[in-house]
């Protein structure tokens, strides 16, 4: 059976039963209510997959779909969705994307008889966004956002992006979907220019593995559809597109499906938005392109999903843009062992850890970094140094750098990340590499620790009885995620 948003709920009521609950009071979603119940579990540490049962519609009623939030927001979760074994550390994880985006496995074409997404199509004026639990999800929101994932297709080359982008509902049938300047704002200015609509539609449900997927970071030239497929270990199955027929395929296994065009010469204002960052995206207007939706399609039963960003400091479906990370900075210098880029700590911050072979070597493996927008302040560490823990990362900058030696503040030159509020100008960033690493050319202190013939003596089940091991709760407080 192919996989689907259910299939995932499915296995994660086999494998963490206790993380998946349901939620069968009334809910309004478009007035924070869903927002206040994630942020409350997520004050207490619980970050349950939460099905909302009666989530109101923007008309104010009961929607006829539910309404699905934290399916990529724990390890367990994303290892589950991702097939990847319990015992896997976060490092292996972003290892395995890197594995997954290696070896990529092309979509495949279903009969819109066979596709699921088909089972109900809305067309023309019968397309109502309001009938959906759409949210606002952070005070001062300018209205409903949808926040999951956009497709568009490269006029000359077939190329199909899938990307994140914020969109206001503005009315019943169009939305504001802000483009930051990347693959889709290239796409529809291509289209622009020629004075022609742009083929768009946006997946409002599907298998976790599908919005891990659809978070690649890479080349343009790569289809991500074909992304898409390794990461869920099958091809994509996609059909037609109401709107454009073969000219635009949509995953036919989604829960729901919306699509249009987005309009030549037609901007928006729309905003503020909390993002991703963790503060208030201002209005904007510039990059705001109207999107014009024609065709709602969804399956029977289909479920309503949205993420609240950022939240719990666990934002797992990012795990493609460690693994980027991880490849670019590898291919600069061989012995990079981490990279750790998830969380909203981690937004502008990169965590580097490395096997160093010669003083040039935290350098390179920075400046590989500094070729994405989102790294803004670059820390190289040695491998012993856990990057994923914050008493590590904290421990070797106390002790392992001189500031004047060791840090480095580059002039605004680089391209930022449009979502910086301390940026001045809206696209240039300064940069600041940390080398926290140890010197090779002069002695420096060994770590002390425990010496190894007396860890591999002593056995804690031969001290501590094993039903009072078992007991002593697990305390990950001191871990960035």
């Amino acid at each position: 059976m192919p996989k689907s948003l259910s299939s995932f709920l499915e296995e994660c009521q086999g494998e963490v039963p206790n993380e998946v609950i349901r939620i069968t009071k009334q809910v309004d979603p478009a007035h924070y209510d869903v927002s206040a119940i994630i942020k409350h579990l997520g004050a207490q540490k619980k970050f349950p997959i939460v099905i909302f049962e009666q989530p109101l519609s923007l008309h104010g009623r009961v929607s006829d779909f539910p309404l699905v939030l934290n399916c990529e927001i724990s390890q367990r979760k994303t290892q589950i969705a991702l097939g990847l074994p319990r015992e896997m550390t976060r490092a292996e994880m972003a290892e395995a994307c890197m594995q997954r985006e290696a070896h990529q496995i092309p979509p495949i074409f279903v009969d819109r008889r066979d596709a699921p997404v088909k089972q109900a199509v809305k067309r023309g004026s019968d397309v109502d966004l309001y009938e959906l639990p759409i949210m606002r999800h952070h005070d001062m929101d300018g209205g409903p956002y949808i926040t999951l994932s956009t497709i568009t297709r490269d006029r000359k080359k077939g190329i199909y992006n899938c990307s994140y982008h914020r969109m206001e509902v503005k009315s019943k049938n169009t939305t504001a979907l802000y483009a930051s300047p990347r693959h889709l704002w290239g796409i529809y200015r291509d289209y622009e220019e020629q004075g022609m609509e742009c083929p768009v539609a946006t997946v409002l449900g599907h298998h976790p593995a599908y919005h891990i997927g659809a978070c690649y970071t890479g080349p343009f030239e790569v289809s991500e559809f074909d992304v898409i497929g390794g990461y869920l270990q099958e091809p994509l199955r996609l059909t037609p597109s109401e709107t454009w027929g073969e000219k635009l395929l949509i995953p036919a296994d989604a829960e729901i499906v919306i699509e249009g065009a987005l309009l030549p010469g037609k901007r928006v204002v729309e905003g503020p938005f909390g993002e991703a960052p963790g503060y208030l995206g201002p209005q904007r207007y510039v990059r705001c392109v109207q999107y014009e939706v024609r065709a709602i399609n969804y399956r029977k039963g289909a479920m309503y999903q949205s993420v609240i960003t950022p939240e719990g400091d666990k934002p797992w479906m990012d795990l493609p843009r460690e693994g980027a990370y991880l490849r670019r900075c590898r291919e600069a210098v061989p012995g990079v062992r981490a990279v750790c880029k998830l969380g909203r700590h981690a937004n502008y911050n990169i965590f580097i850890s490395m096997k160093k072979m010669s003083e040039g070597d935290p350098g390179r493996a920075a400046a590989a970094a500094m070729t994405f927008d989102h790294a803004k302040n670059i820390l190289v560490f040695d491998e012993d140094i856990d990057v994923y823990d914050p008493t590590d990362v904290l421990w070797a900058l106390a002790t392992r750098v001189q500031p004047h030696r060791q840090v480095t503040i580059l002039e605004p030159l680089f391209r930022g990340n449009m979502l910086d509020p301390s940026l001045v100008d809206e696209i240039k960033t300064s940069c600041m590499i940390v080398d926290a690493t140890r010197p090779l050319d002069r002695p420096f202190s060994p770590v002390s620790k425990c010496p190894d013939e007396a860890m591999e003596k002593i056995r804690l089940e031969d001290y501590i009885p094993a039903e009072i091991l078992q007991h002593i709760p697990t305390d990950r407080s001191t871990y960035w995620c």
